[in-house]
């Protein structure tokens, strides 16, 4: 079976490698990459179609939003889970009118991450 491209996109290390972590203890269906600026995400989207994508909403170079239409274009299906400690009202409808599958808020238990990418393959 292929495996599915998860694409972790944060500016924190720590946030990176326990998202990694936790997606190879708890999956196997997966190969993981991971960005930690906009820039770095853009351009590993010139050879990289992710199918899921854990965005993080403030990175050194800029806003998380402004890289879902990349991402869209790249996959049109892939699933965006924003994760970030910004968890208000207006970031939660701004990441849906976007097309992003949700927003997890951190700091977050791994359980929660786990659940959130059960939802988005099971769609």
């Amino acid at each position: 079976m292929k495996k599915q491209k998860l694409l972790i996109v944060d500016d924190e290390c720590d946030i990176r490698s326990l998202c990694k972590c936790v997606v190879e203890r708890s999956f196997d269906q997966f190969d993981i990459h991971d960005a930690k600026s906009l820039s770095e995400a853009k351009e590993m989207l010139k050879t990289l179609k992710p199918d899921i994508v854990l965005l993080d909403l403030h990175l050194n170079d800029g806003f998380g939003f402004d890289l879902i239409p990349a991402l869209k274009k790249a996959n049109p299906d892939v699933k965006i889970l924003i994760v970030t400690a910004y968890n208000q009202c207006e970031e939660k409808r701004k990441a849906v009118d976007l097309g992003a599958f949700g927003l997890l808020g951190k700091p977050f238990r791994s359980a929660d991450l786990v659940d959130r990418i059960n939802e988005m393959t099971s769609i």
